[in-house]
């Protein structure tokens, strides 16, 4: 509008009169109405259209798209931003925890979600439980890794101790052999022993016998024939 609003007037909206510099404005409307043109209509009458449908108009302003709209637009109203939760990759396993409690990371979600507190605290509690399963997993795999350690430096040391004890029986093998080899050669002198033995006794029987002939002969005592 071109004319400027004075501060010494003061404009009076319903009257029936044209307002000035309203027709020639550039941005002006409404220019199919005329300032003159009864409404045809009394005072608190309530305006009526006979050619409007407010069903029809609404159904057609509400389609099927945008209540689509609508309804994402309702939901992300009261959905928040997905949390990120960090888990740490390593626990450190014994002694004391030196964390300061501060409650579930579930627990400082937005308070205009639509969801009910059991809820949160029932995954509250069943996270607080998968992280203790996980803990009590972490100390059972470092038990087994340890008596695995231990089983490896059982093998280490069982190792030297049985190449001992096979070179000591390496050596009492060769002495058993040793020994039956000796015993075999026993056997044998015994065994040329004996034969001796019987020549010699033959031998003594022999000599027996000709004493007592030669003691005979001595005495003069006539021998057998």
């Amino acid at each position: 509008m071109d004319v400027p609003l004075l501060m010494d007037h003061a404009f009076d909206f319903f009257t029936v009169e044209p307002v000035l510099g309203l027709a020639e404005a550039p941005d002006n409307q409404n220019g199919w109405i005329e300032w003159d043109v009864p409404q045809g209509g009394e005072m608190d009458e309530p305006m009526e259209n006979s050619g409007f449908n407010e069903d029809e108009e609404l159904n057609e302003f509400m389609d099927d798209d945008q209540e689509k709209e609508v309804e994402e637009w309702l939901i992300a109203l009261v959905t928040p931003p997905r949390a990120t939760v960090t888990v740490p990759s390593t626990y450190e396993v014994g002694g004391p925890s030196t964390a300061t409690p501060m409650g579930h990371p579930l627990t400082t979600m937005a308070s205009g979600v639509a969801t009910q507190p059991q809820v949160i605290v029932d995954l509250c509690v069943r996270m607080s439980n998968l992280e203790y399963r996980h803990e009590e997993l972490v100390k059972k795999m470092e038990i087994v890794s340890d008596a695995e350690m231990a089983d490896s430096i059982a093998v280490g040391e069982i190792h030297p101790r049985v190449t001992t004890l096979e070179g000591q029986v390496q050596t009492l093998q060769t002495s058993l052999d040793g020994a039956w080899f000796q015993n075999q050669q026993l056997q044998t002198r015994l065994s040329v022993m004996e034969n001796r033995e019987g020549t010699l006794i033959s031998y003594m029987s022999w000599m027996e016998e000709r004493l007592v002939v030669l003691e005979k002969r001595l005495t003069g005592t006539p021998t057998g024939p």
